[in-house]
């Protein structure tokens, strides 16, 4: 059977044609599409259609940085909105399976191999049951979890970027300051995320004013150590992300973490130095617990369009 899948998120839409049969899904060529140069995401389907250059499939899962919920599914970082009850129809569908994108990534990571799960801290793989808690920053901070028991997955969607950032010291405190002073609240989301390395970029810089390049060439400024601020901001996004990633592990009871997208990747030496790991560590009392939860990197490039295949076969078996 083909399937369209696609990730939709808040700076690209990702389509692919996916194969599913016996075994994991047969991803075909992905095609990206800047979603701020197309209306939504009929027109975006409609460059697909046309770039493939022949008829496409009658099912499509797609993976939406949304909630799935309400009838209009709404974007936190564009201004894409789809009808959720409509669209299969607009779209000429028979079947369309709507899902967040890091529940898609959880889906996926379920079924990656060892040689796709990098080690980053604690036991060196995942756990065969229980729960994992998937989360990774793009152009917002996604977050997802699944649970395995005796080989069912169940993979539950959350929106937990959006819980309050707790500051850890002085430094981070400040920067929790100037981002309630600049949105109203200061969540972990604002932090760890693309953007996040601009907003602690200009308050490092000293104004919330100060001028930056846009996150892509801000994240290839800091990576490279060109620019000490860039750095600098950086290695607090870095620390940051590891206190997240253990509350959210201890919100999820999750002894296995797995850290997905393209971002992450990028910055995989700085995930594995001593300061992630420290702070996802630094929890009082569990920190002994801490340290027995294991902390992965996945590697699949596309892990949310893998992961909608995946979700679709769980759906219509």
């Amino acid at each position: 059977m083909r399937i369209v899948v696609g990730d939709i998120g808040g700076t690209h839409a990702r389509f692919a044609i996916a194969v599913l049969g016996d075994g994991r899904p047969d991803i075909g060529p992905m095609k990206r599409y800047r979603t701020r140069e197309h209306d939504g995401l009929e027109a975006a389907w409609a460059c697909f259609a046309e770039d493939c250059g022949e008829p496409l499939p009658k099912d499509a899962a797609l993976a939406v940085a949304a909630p799935i919920e309400g009838e209009v599914l709404r974007f936190m970082n564009s201004d894409w909105r789809i009808p959720r009850f409509t669209i299969a129809e607009t779209l000429s569908l028979n079947r369309l399976l709507l899902l967040n994108d890091f529940g898609a990534a959880a889906h996926a990571v379920s079924i990656l191999g060892p040689d796709e799960l990098e080690h980053v801290a604690g036991p060196p793989t995942l756990p065969e049951d229980g729960v994992v808690s998937v989360l990774g920053p793009g152009t917002g901070l996604g977050v997802a979890l699944f649970s395995r028991r005796k080989g069912r997955v169940s993979v539950i969607e959350t929106e937990a970027a959006h819980i309050g950032f707790a500051p850890f010291d002085p430094e981070e405190e400040e920067l929790s300051d100037a981002l309630v002073e600049l949105y109203g609240r200061a969540s972990v989301e604002r932090i760890v995320s693309g953007p996040g390395l601009i907003d602690i970029y200009r308050h490092l810089a000293g104004s919330m004013e100060v001028e930056a390049n846009n996150a892509g060439d801000l994240w290839s400024v800091a990576i490279d150590g060109r620019d000490a601020i860039a750095v600098h901001a950086l290695d607090i996004l870095v620390r940051c992300f590891g206190a997240a990633a253990g509350d959210i592990s201890l919100a999820h009871g999750a002894m296995g973490v797995a850290i997905t997208g393209s971002l992450a990747n990028r910055i995989a030496h700085l995930l594995r130095a001593p300061a992630f790991a420290a702070r996802f560590t630094a929890k009082g009392r569990y920190r002994e617990r801490m340290q027995r939860v294991s902390v992965v990197l996945a590697t699949y490039p596309e892990p949310g369009l893998l992961g909608a295949a995946v979700a679709f076969e769980r759906e219509y078996p």
